[in-house]
């Protein structure tokens, strides 16, 4: 019988809720509720295996640690297929199952399956993998909608695991990720594309053979008023973090960010912070880290009364290869807290 491995958060394996999001990991001895539902929903045709789980916060804070455990549970359990989540609309769970899902498709080389809201922030970080042996089925925003989630969850599964051939997204309910394979049409493009202008002009249905990625449009922020008075916060895209990367920050795509405190410094000193990087030669920047952290010139204009206060930390993450779903997240993350704390301006350091 084929079998099936089912990879959920600790919320979902039963485990707890925020105050076990830094569990290790690992696998139950029987199915947490979910994978009940699945293995229901599959009986006969396929076996789940016992339900494996991460810690959202654990995954997104020690990554490589993580990504290097549930490799092990998950070639240990031997399956012919992989299902993660669903994870509806929550951010943190949906980054996870589509990085763990890529991982898996590449290294087990098998086809992994997982399913959330179309507005959850992974789905652009889906989209961007270009995976063939990974999709993404869309959910309701919330858990209400778990039962009909499982159901095309195993759906999807029973038609891989019967071998039968996996059409286009929009035929397959699966969401695209911008794979394009070649087909004979019978028809020019030309002509297709006078079909498709025509229907435009007399207002009718059409589709798009190319879909173009359409851009949020953000107005600027107001201009500080009194500069003099202000409370600055910086935060870089540079990658420098304290010696020896104690976050575990990756020299590309990352998905979380880390806040270092420089209240009682003035500089920057080499030998103290390194750079994290995969987009530029580090050599420069582990030298000299205040081009990345330009501490020595802040203080030197707050001295001069240029501005008033600088806010006792300064924020972080390698932006290499950030998705920009992750990185708009990020963004948010950021933005809430210093404002939070009453900053006026924050200057960004891009490399």
């Amino acid at each position: 019988m084929k079998r099936v491995a089912h990879v959920v958060n600790q919320f979902f394996a039963g485990i707890g809720g925020e105050e076990k999001a830094d569990v290790a990991g690992g696998t139950l001895d029987d199915l947490a509720g979910p994978s009940r539902g699945l293995q229901r929903l599959l009986e006969g045709e396929a076996e789940v295996t016992p339900t494996i789980y991460f810690g959202d916060n654990h995954f997104h804070e020690r990554p490589e640690e993580a990504r290097a455990a549930l490799m092990e549970e998950l070639a240990a359990a031997e399956p012919d297929i992989i299902v993660l989540g669903p994870a509806f609309n929550a951010g943190r769970y949906g980054l996870a199952c589509v990085e763990i899902g890529h991982m898996v498709a590449a290294e087990l080389e098998r086809v992994c399956v997982t399913a959330m809201h179309e507005d959850n922030p992974a789905v652009d970080t889906y989209r961007e993998y270009h995976d063939p042996r990974l999709f993404l089925l869309p959910t309701t925003e919330t858990a209400a909608g778990m039962g009909k989630a499982l159901d095309e969850l195993a759906r999807f599964v029973l038609k891989r695991l019967r071998d039968e051939p996996v059409g286009a997204a929009d035929d397959e309910g699966y969401l695209p990720r911008g794979i394009r394979l070649q087909e004979q049409s019978g028809r020019t493009g030309a002509d297709r594309a006078l079909d498709m202008l025509f229907d435009k002009l007399e207002g009718k249905a059409f589709a798009t053979e190319v879909p173009m990625q359409t851009w949020d449009r953000v107005a600027p922020a107001a201009a500080v008023k009194e500069v003099g008075k202000a409370k600055i916060a910086l935060v870089t895209t540079s990658g420098v973090v304290p010696w020896g990367n104690p976050d575990g920050f990756k020299t590309f795509r990352n998905t979380f960010w880390r806040k270092y405190p420089v209240a009682e410094l003035k500089t920057m000193e080499p030998g103290m912070w390194e750079a994290v990087h995969g987009g530029y030669n580090v050599a420069n920047m582990n030298a000299n880290p205040l081009y990345g952290v330009p501490l020595d010139a802040l203080r030197e204009l707050q001295q001069e009364g240029k501005y008033e206060d600088l806010y006792p930390a300064y924020y972080v993450i390698p932006g290499n290869q950030g998705s920009p779903a992750a990185m708009q997240r990020v963004g948010q993350e950021i933005a809430a807290e210093i404002k939070a704390n009453s900053v006026d301006a924050v200057l960004l350091v891009s490399t």
